[in-house]
C-alpha cells in the first residue's frame, strides 16, 4: 500500500486544499485498486481558538486486476497437465479496468487541545462491479473520529522535555455488517515520539486484530517514523496480517522551521 498527501492552506481566505493517492496491491490475484481524492476545507472560527472544519471530498478510482496471474478454466488442458497462455473467456475482459466517480463529506471542530469529527465517504454510492450485468456498489461508510493532547510537562520539570505531550485517539468506522475501530497512545517527548495502537475490525465472520508500537523523530520540519501491527490471533480461524509501515512527512510552515508551533500535534498556531 502507497499513500501520498499534500495540503495547502489559504488563511486569508479561510480555506484550504488537499489532494491524496494511494495505492493497493495485492500479488494474487494480481489486485489493484488506485484512488485519487481531491479536498475543500472551509474554516470558520467559533471562539478564540475553536474552529469548525467542513469539507467535500471529490475523488476517481480504478480496480482492476492483473490478468498474468489468474487462470480461467479454458486454460487448463486435463489431458496434459499443461496451463495454456490465452483465454477466450468473457470475464477476462471486464477485470481490467473498472473507473468510478467517489464523493464524501466531513467536518472537524478542535481547539488546541482536542478534536472531534465526522466522516461520511461513498456518498454516491459508486459501482465497482466488474460485471456488466450486476451492480456493487460501495456501502456508505460513516467514521467517528476524537482526540484529546495532554501537557505532559507543564511545570517544566527537568526529568521531561519542554515540549512534552500525550496524544490519544480514537477512531470508529461502520459499514454494511463491518465495523472497525483504532485507538492510540502517542507520547511526544520533545523532538522524539513512541506510541502504542490497537486495531480492532469485524467483518462478516472474519475478526483483524493487532496491537502496533511506532517510532518517530521530528527534525525542524520533517517528521519520519516506523510502525510495526502485531496480529492478535486466538484458537478460531482469525487471520491477521502483520503490517510493517514506514512515513515521511514535510511541513512548509514557518511556524515548524522555527519551532514556534512547539512539538504539539493539535494546535491552531498556523490560522493567525
Amino acid at each position: 500500500n502507497k499513500y501520498l498527501f499534500a495540503a495547502l492552506s489559504f488563511d486569508e481566505r479561510n480555506f484550504s486544499l488537499g489532494v491524496d493517492f494511494n495505492s493497493f496491491q495485492i500479488d494474487k490475484p494480481g489486485f489493484i485498486q488506485t484512488k485519487a481524492n481531491f479536498h475543500y476545507i472551509y474554516k470558520v472560527q467559533l471562539d478564540n481558538k475553536l474552529f469548525f472544519l467542513p469539507a467535500l471530498s471529490f475523488g476517481i478510482g480504478n480496480v482492476q486486476y492483473n490478468l498474468s496471474t489468474i487462470v480461467f478454466e479454458d486454460q487448463l488442458n486435463l489431458t496434459t497437465g499443461l496451463i495454456n497462455s490465452e483465454t477466450i473467456d468473457p470475464t477476462a475482459s471486464r477485470l481490467q479496468n473498472v473507473n468510478y466517480f467517489d464523493l464524501g463529506g466531513s467536518f472537524l471542530i478542535h481547539n488546541d487541545n482536542f478534536l472531534f469529527g465526522v466522516s461520511l465517504k461513498h456518498l454516491n454510492r459508486p459501482n465497482i462491479s466488474h460485471n456488466f450485468n450486476e451492480e456493487q456498489l460501495k456501502p456508505i461508510r460513516v467514521t467517528l473520529n476524537g482526540g484529546y493532547e495532554f501537557n505532559l510537562n507543564p511545570f517544566d520539570r527537568g526529568f521531561l522535555p519542554q515540549d512534552s505531550y500525550l496524544l490519544t485517539y480514537t477512531a470508529f468506522s461502520h459499514f454494511n455488517n463491518s465495523f472497525y475501530s483504532f485507538f492510540s497512545q502517542e507520547a511526544q517527548l520533545g523532538e522524539f515520539s513512541i506510541g502504542l495502537s490497537q486495531k480492532l475490525t469485524y467483518q462478516d465472520t472474519i475478526n483483524l486484530n493487532n496491537i502496533g508500537i511506532s517510532v518517530g523523530v521530528s527534525v525542524e520540519n520533517l517528521d519520519f517514523g516506523v510502525l510495526y501491527n502485531f496480529p492478535v490471533r486466538n484458537q478460531e480461524k482469525v487471520f491477521s496480517p502483520s503490517i510493517f509501515e514506514l512515513y515521511l512527512t514535510f511541513d512548509f510552515s514557518k511556524f515548524r522551521r522555527n519551532q514556534r508551533g512547539l512539538f504539539k500535534r493539535i494546535n491552531t498556531d498556523n490560522y493567525f
